[in-house]
Formats: C-alpha cells, sequence, structure tokens
C-alpha cells in the first residue's frame, strides 16, 4: 500500500515491484491507483515468460490474459503452516521439515550452472514434490475441513500446479522472497514520507524506487549514480540513454 493526498482522507494507492531475471537484471517498482488486476495486466503487456506470485486472485486474469506462465511461491506455503503449528504441532513439524528439504536443494545448487541446477531439481526436487504431496493428501484426508491446518494444507494443494513449476525450469526461483524484501523500501518510505501528494508524486516515487533497489542489487552507491544521472541524463542522446542503466553504467564508470 502506498497512501496518496486526497480529498477530506488518504487514499489507499498501490506500488507493485518486479523482479527481472539474470537477462533482465532490474528491480522496477509501478504506481497504480488500485489493487486490481488492470496494473500488472498493463505492465506485463508483451512480456512472455513466468509470473512468480503468491496466490493473489487477480493474477488470474493477468497470466490468461498475458499467456504467461504462473509459478508458486513456497515461502507463501510453508508460511500456512507456521501460522497454524500449534493447531497441529506433529503435522506443522513433519510438514516444515520436508519444506526445509526442499529450500536445501536450493541452497546447495545456489550460483551453480544451468545444466546443474536442471540435474538437481529433476533427480532431487521432484522425487521430493512427490513426497510432499502424498503427505498433504494424507493429511487433507484426516483433517476436519474446518481445522486451521487443513486450511494450510488445502492452501498448497490447490496451489500445487503452480508451485510445482520452478522444478521443471532451472530458471524459476523457488520463491518470490526477493520482490518481499524489495517492498521493505515501501514501508521504509510510508515511514519516512508518509504519503505522496498525488499520481505523479506516486509515479515519481516508484521511478526512484527502481533506480535505488537496481542499484543495490548491482553494488552501485544510489547517491553517486543519480548524481551523475540527473546531471547528464537530459543532455545524452536518446539511443545513449541504455548506457545509463544501473548495471551498464558500473562497468564503464569503473574503467
Amino acid at each position: 500500500i502506498m497512501p496518496m493526498q486526497a480529498p477530506d482522507k488518504v487514499k489507499k494507492a498501490r506500488l507493485w515491484v518486479y523482479i527481472g531475471d539474470e537477462d533482465n537484471p532490474y528491480d522496477i517498482y509501478h504506481f497504480t491507483l488500485s489493487r486490481s488486476r488492470d496494473g500488472p495486466k498493463e505492465f506485463l503487456k508483451g512480456f512472455s515468460g513466468t509470473l512468480v506470485a503468491d496466490a493473489y486472485g487477480g493474477y488470474n486474469g493477468v497470466v490468461v490474459d498475458n499467456s504467461l506462465t504462473r509459478a508458486g511461491c513456497w515461502a507463501h506455503a510453508r508460511r500456512y503452516f507456521v501460522d497454524a503449528q500449534h493447531s497441529a504441532p506433529v503435522i506443522a513439524q513433519e510438514a516444515g521439515k520436508l519444506i526445509r528439504d526442499l529450500f536445501k536443494i536450493e541452497a546447495d545448487i545456489k550460483g551453480a550452472d544451468a545444466t546443474t541446477r536442471t540435474k538437481a531439481r529433476a533427480e532431487q526436487t521432484k522425487p521430493q514434490l512427490a513426497k510432499i504431496e502424498e503427505k498433504l493428501k494424507q493429511w487433507q484426508r484426516e483433517l476436519l475441513p474446518q481445522h486451521a491446518m487443513a486450511k494450510a494444507v488445502n492452501y498448497t494443494l490447490n496451489q500445487w500446479k503452480e508451485l510445482s513449476v520452478f522444478a521443471g525450469d532451472q530458471r524459476v526461483p523457488i520463491d518470490n522472497n526477493a520482490s518481499e524484501r524489495d517492498m521493505k523500501r515501501v514501508v521504509l518510505n510510508r515511514k519516512n514520507s508518509l504519503f505522496v501528494g498525488n499520481e505523479r508524486g506516486g509515479e515519481t516515487a516508484a521511478i526512484l524506487s527502481s533506480f535505488a533497489a537496481t542499484c543495490k542489487r548491482h553494488g552501485v552507491n544510489p547517491q553517486k549514480f543519480l548524481t551523475q544521472a540527473l546531471v547528464s541524463v537530459p543532455h545524452v542522446a536518446a539511443g545513449e540513454l541504455e548506457r545509463w542503466l544501473p548495471d551498464r553504467w558500473k562497468v564503464w564508470n569503473e574503467e
């Protein structure tokens, strides 16, 4: 949520964050006036690939209308079991162990080449997912529908197709924690600035947040980058603007 000044009250606008892959190494914020699917749908127009997100229903239309593959987030699924642990501690403990083992595979192949990641997910991740699915179906049969732990089990099974996408594509992460971390920037901004004054202010906040987050991603000092960019970019030809993306700026600025 990004509060925005409005007559007689503060309106709840939105800042969305999109984390690009290795071929598109940018963290982009997008400001919209509402939480409707129209914002992501328009932003992702023309993009073909995989959208990693939580189970928010608004994404359903986005992936269908834009012909995208939707992948789930195992961090969100795990959170449901943590929240329900007091209602069924034995199940919570076993589920936690199964999911930790899934994340352990990912930790072991972090930074590995594509071939290694593909092989590990085929030989280790897919069998682990099969084990988890079997236990989930067992717990679903044992638990009453309104049981708190049943909600965690049903959430995961209902998202099973999406939660399994990463196992077949080494480029897809197991969760969307990277975007969750970047959204902390919005929370800090709310504490410091309280709100944006209008829609244009929201769009400006999104642009500056995009540059700051992308600078952090590439180990670039955002103050140094923005100081040079704000002075120089107005005089740069359109064909040279890409040189001022933070990752490219870092290369030629350090030469």
